[in-house]
C-alpha cells in the first residue's frame, strides 16, 4: 500500500533520513510484509511495533532476537513513546517525532500554546502495558504469536494443538466489518484481557491483546484519590516491582518515585508499602 504524504501534524518514525507516518499498529523487523522493513540478518523477522492506545503511541518488543533499546537502555516492557525519543534495533537508529509536541513547539514561539494541547499529553495513558502482536487467519487459527496467544488464552484455545482462538475470539472476529467492531473484552478473576483488530491484510487479521490487572489498573487507583503518576506508581507496587524497577518502568529517577510513594502512604493512611497494597485491595473490593 503506497505511503502516503507526511505532514507536520503526523507522529512519524524518522529512519534514514526519511519521515515515515505511523499506523496503526506499525511493524518494523526483517520480513517483507512489515511496515519498515530492515534488511539485516541480526533483526528478526518481526522485531517490534509500535502502537497507539489512549492518546500515546507505544514501542513493544516483540520477542526479538537482539532486543530493543530506548534511549540507550533495553526494552523490557512495552513503554510509551515520548517526542525525541531514540530507538535502536542492533545497529539501526531511529527516532520518535510527535506531530502534537512539534505543534507545541511552533506555538510557543508565538506564546500561543493551548492548556489542551499540553495538558493532553499523556494525561490519562498508564506508564507500561503488557501488548502482544497475534496474526491469526480468518477461522481464527493463529499464523504468528503463538507463546503470546497461551499467555492471554492458556487452556481455552481450540484444536488438538492449541492454535486456533478460543470461540468467543472467532465469533468476535467474524462480527468484524473493517474494523469498525468495538474492541473484545474478557473479564477473568484477576486481569482483564482486551482484543483490538489493527488491520486486516490479505486474509490475515492482525491483533492488538493486552492485559490489565482487575484490581490495580490506575483508573481505579485514582479513585482513590490518587494523582495519576501516583496511581502509575502504586499499580507497579501491587504487581510487586521495586522502587528501582518502577524508576525504570516509568522513566524517572528512584528519588521521584521515593517521593510519590510518599505521598501515597499518607493519602491511604499507611506506613509502608505491603499495608498500601492492603488497603488498595479493601478499598477497591479485592480482598
Amino acid at each position: 500500500m503506497p505511503a502516503r504524504p507526511v505532514t507536520p501534524a503526523d507522529d512519524v518514525l524518522l529512519w534514514n533520513g526519511r519521515a515515515i507516518a505511523l499506523r496503526q499498529p506499525f511493524l518494523i523487523g526483517r520480513g517483507t510484509d512489515n511496515d519498515l522493513v530492515l534488511d539485516d540478518a541480526e533483526v528478526s523477522r518481526r522485531h517490534a511495533m509500535i502502537f497507539h492506545h489512549g492518546d500515546d503511541w507505544w514501542l513493544s518488543d516483540l520477542g526479538s532476537r537482539n532486543g530493543v533499546r530506548v534511549n540507550g537502555m533495553n526494552l523490557k516492557h512495552a513503554r510509551r513513546l515520548r517526542d525525541g525519543d531514540e530507538v535502536r534495533l542492533v545497529s539501526h537508529k531511529l527516532a520518535f517525532r510527535s506531530g502534537v509536541a512539534q505543534a507545541r513547539r511552533t506555538t510557543a514561539f508565538s506564546g500561543e500554546t493551548t492548556r489542551a494541547a499540553a495538558d493532553g499529553l499523556h494525561a490519562a495513558a498508564p506508564a507500561a502495558l503488557v501488548c502482544e502482536l497475534i496474526v491469526v487467519s480468518t477461522e481464527g487459527e493463529i499464523l504468528e504469536g503463538g507463546k503470546a496467544a497461551h499467555w492471554f488464552f492458556g487452556k481455552t484455545l481450540e484444536g488438538a494443538a492449541q492454535q486456533r482462538l478460543p470461540q468467543t475470539v472467532c465469533a468476535w472476529l467474524k462480527r468484524q466489518n473493517g474494523g469498525t467492531a468495538a474492541p473484545l473484552e474478557l473479564h477473568e478473576p484477576d486481569r482483564r484481557v482486551i482484543v483490538t483488530l489493527g488491520r486486516c491484510n490479505q486474509g490475515r487479521y492482525f491483533l492488538l491483546v493486552r492485559e490489565e490487572s482487575a484490581h490495580v489498573a490506575t483508573g481505579h487507583l485514582q479513585s482513590l484519590g490518587l494523582t495519576t503518576r501516583e496511581a502509575e506508581v502504586m499499580h507497579w507496587v501491587c504487581e510487586g516491582k521495586t522502587n528501582s524497577e518502577i524508576a525504570m518502568i516509568l522513566n524517572v529517577t528512584i528519588h521521584t518515585v521515593n517521593r510519590h510513594l510518599e505521598h501515597i502512604l499518607k493519602k491511604l493512611g499507611v506506613d509502608n508499602r505491603q499495608k498500601a497494597i492492603v488497603a488498595v485491595m479493601e478499598r477497591l473490593g479485592a480482598g
